[in-house]
């Protein structure tokens, strides 16, 4: 009789190489977890959150000193502001912004010191000036801490110095398009011309100025 073949060696995987089964279902939670990663990453769009940034319309929603005016020519809106030894002439708005994120906040402004800025109570803060006497732009940004909801744009001149004037503002990053009267919590609205202000509501249209 013939002797029987000896038995093959068991085949022993390649250096690496796992077993297929492992390797299927090792490729099928990596495809999960991208497609998980991409349907909870859908980032906030980037929107303007500053409402009347081109001082030509009511509510008037800017909170403004006193030595703060509106211009009264028609069809160029633009404010100014009148240092004193006193007061800066400032005007300020809160906007309601996203934790962990970058806001870029641009203006146009003319005098020989206009300074224009953000700050957040976590200690956001970011300003910058200018100390041309023609329009020129202005721009600075700043990112929000973990647990920012919310930050203050503000814009002044400097105490005892000539007016300022400030044409646009407008602060742009991730969120949410603002109601046209502002936050429920925001200051009420000044009128800094001669013209009235009415009282923000729950719902209301914004007035625009010729």
């Amino acid at each position: 009789m013939r002797a029987p073949a000896p038995p093959r060696p068991a085949r022993r995987n390649r250096r690496g190489r796992l077993p297929v089964g492992l390797t299927v279902a090792a490729l099928t939670a990596a495809a999960s977890a991208v497609g998980l990663a991409g349907s909870s990453a859908n980032p906030l769009p980037r929107v303007d959150l500053i409402l009347n940034g081109a001082f030509d319309s009511y509510p008037w929603i800017w909170s403004c000193e006193s030595n703060v005016s509106a211009s009264s020519i028609p069809h160029d809106h633009y404010v100014t502001g009148h240092p004193t030894a006193d007061s800066n002439a400032r005007c300020s708005q809160r906007v309601r912004v996203q934790p962990n994120s970058t806001y870029t906040l641009s203006t146009t402004v003319r005098g020989p010191y206009a300074f224009v800025g953000v700050s957040g109570a976590a200690g956001e803060n970011a300003s910058t000036w200018s100390g041309r006497s023609s329009w020129n732009d202005l721009s600075v940004q700043v990112t929000t801490g973990p647990d920012t909801t919310q930050l203050t744009v503000y814009f002044h001149g400097w105490y005892e110095q000539a007016a300022y004037d400030v044409r646009r503002v407008s602060f742009i990053g991730p969120g949410y398009q603002p109601s046209p009267c502002g936050e429920p919590d925001s200051p009420s609205p000044t009128a800094t011309g001669s013209s009235a202000t009415p009282s923000p509501t729950p719902t209301c249209w914004r007035t625009y100025i010729p």
